[in-house]
């Protein structure tokens, strides 16, 4: 028998969460502890031959409920057609020659996606699929199976399954083509371990195929052991590159661009599809995105010319996910953000672009922040970024009120060919002031968040009296970029002159062709990097998206 929690992580691995999500949803004191002693915890838990075996009973249990036979769906239409006829008779008995032939036309085109043959003598991943997927994406897969489409557009926001359904796809692919080998593209390489490599591993467990497939952790290459077949993954940081890709027989017959709203612009695409479609007529292309912030974003703009064309872009939310999929405390947070920040929560959750023109910030506001208001701040965070020369040295000070989901950044001090101990100094100064009217003034050791690439320097800070803490930027980037551009930003211009400049002039980057694309550029951002670091513990925490409850202000 197993345990409560050993029979919760079974069941959380057959809604489709990975080792990691249905390790930390049956265990939940595992939420606090690092993502590899987890990983750890659930690879040796699926090893155990109790749960082992739970986890096969329990897909081969979902595989006899998908299994239907030919006859049945025959006996179940009959029985439709045979109501819909009557109904439209009592309706409308004059029509009941239309309503009876639009009735046999569609159970003509139902029956066209049933196999001719018996589900038994079918791979268990053909009766599982349809199990495996989200409704909202049943009509890209049906055009994908029978050759309808080439060209796949995956659009939609946070917790959509879209990268799911890429990754389900891919691999359905590859059982059906022999001769064919997946390829799985992003912008950039260090990108695809964690997340496209990670999908592809889980659809294939997912579809029960983990047996007949190598998957090494150490190299980014799957193989289909009982046919050669290849599952490749490319970062497209020199999209040139990608013409070296070679497959040891047969051609690539199906390509992912996993975030294609990372690529710059169409131009880039269709570079590296001339070298994926080579060799071969059948190919597919799937291109999974979350529509960027902005509607002038090139990828925004071309899948609405698209459909003014009237071609599909197939968009999904969270909301077409079954809600068991996702787990409460997802919905949660979606919920919560709707009611704190509904602009933030249509882009992140429902994928709507609702910014314009290519400024990175345009939820800053620029006012006045008057000494009452500063006076009241009991929340503060510190942030600075190094630099000696021609790049300054900035410190920031801000303070975050959760329950608004407001920033208001109100100092800033800045200087080039500073020491260490210059920097405490200033630090120092900005940090002391009178707690109450008539008080003296006192050095308030708050902690500042810094920049952890000069680990001597904060070294230094500490010993001259300042609380200098490493801000754990690595892989935090884009992140953070994406918090502070998912709260309200006030900045006191004539407080933060050079922080105020920075964040008017931050404009997405452009390709070659004008486009915006979805990038952010690096440089004359050090003002904005300091409060970056200074929010970075609230960019990484799920907390941070919802209200404030009593206390946490």
């Amino acid at each position: 028998m197993l345990t409560p929690k050993q029979e919760a992580y079974c069941l959380a691995r057959c809604r489709g969460l990975t080792q990691r999500q249905a390790y930390r949803e049956a265990y939940p004191a595992s939420r606090k502890w690092q993502e590899s002693t987890v990983d750890e915890r659930a690879s040796r838990l699926e090893s155990d031959y109790k749960v082992h075996t739970r986890l096969t009973e329990l897909r081969e249990a979902a595989a006899r409920e998908a299994r239907i036979t030919r006859a049945q769906v025959i006996d179940r239409l009959a029985n439709l057609a045979e109501d819909a006829f009557e109904r439209a008779q009592d309706a409308d008995p004059a029509n009941y020659g239309a309503a009876s032939s639009a009735a046999i036309r569609s159970n003509e085109a139902l029956l066209k996606w049933l196999p001719e043959d018996e589900p038994e003598a079918r791979p268990a991943f053909v009766a599982d699929f349809g199990l495996l997927i989200a409704p909202s994406f049943l009509e890209p897969h049906r055009l994908i199976s029978s050759g309808g489409i080439t060209d796949v557009w995956l659009g939609g926001g946070r917790g959509s399954m879209k990268s799911s359904f890429a990754a389900l796809e891919l691999v359905y692919w590859v059982e059906r083509h022999p001769d064919q080998h997946g390829l799985v593209l992003m912008r950039y390489k260090n990108s695809l371990r964690d997340s496209a490599y990670a999908q592809v591993v889980w659809a294939i467990n997912m579809m029960g195929l983990q047996d007949d497939y190598e998957m090494p952790d150490s190299t980014l290459r799957i193989r289909k052991k009982s046919t050669g077949q290849l599952i490749l993954f490319r970062g497209c940081d020199n999209p040139k590159k990608i013409k070296s890709v070679k497959v040891p027989f047969g051609h690539i017959g199906i390509g992912w661009f996993e975030e294609a709203d990372m690529f710059r612009g169409m131009s880039e695409i269709r570079m590296v599809n001339q070298s994926l479609t080579r060799g071969g007529s059948e190919f597919v292309r799937i291109y999974s995105f979350n529509p960027p912030r902005s509607k002038t974003c090139w990828i925004n703009e071309h899948c609405a010319e698209m459909e003014a064309r009237g071609e599909r872009v197939f968009r999904s939310t969270y909301l077409d996910a079954p809600r068991e999929w996702l787990g409460e405390q997802f919905i949660a947070d979606a919920e919560a953000l709707r009611e704190t920040d509904p602009r933030a929560y249509e882009h992140e959750y429902l994928g709507i672009p609702v910014g314009v023109g290519g400024d990175v910030f345009d939820n800053a506001v620029f006012r006045e922040v008057t000494d009452e208001e500063t006076a009241a701040f009991d929340n503060l965070r510190c942030g600075q970024d190094f630099g000696w020369y021609p790049d300054p040295w900035h410190f920031t000070i801000s303070e975050w009120q959760p329950a608004r989901r407001r920033l208001v950044t109100w100092y800033e001090d800045s200087g080039n060919k500073l020491q260490p101990w210059e920097q405490a100094d200033r630090i120092r100064l900005a940090l002391t002031w009178a707690d109450w009217e008539g008080d003296d003034p006192v050095f308030h050791s708050l902690a500042v968040r810094s920049d952890d690439a000069e680990p001597g320097t904060i070294s230094a800070q500490r010993d001259a009296g300042v609380n200098a803490r490493a801000a754990q930027k690595g892989g935090m980037r884009d992140r953070s970029y994406r918090f502070l551009q998912s709260v309200e930003w006030v900045i006191d211009p004539a407080r933060c002159p050079r922080l105020a400049k920075e964040v008017r002039e931050m404009q997405y980057e452009r390709n070659a062709d004008g486009e915006w694309l979805n990038s952010i550029p690096d440089g004359n951002d050090h003002g904005i990097d300091s409060v970056r670091y200074a929010m970075m513990r609230e960019a990484r925490s799920r907390r941070a998206m919802r209200p404030a409850t009593e206390g946490e202000e």
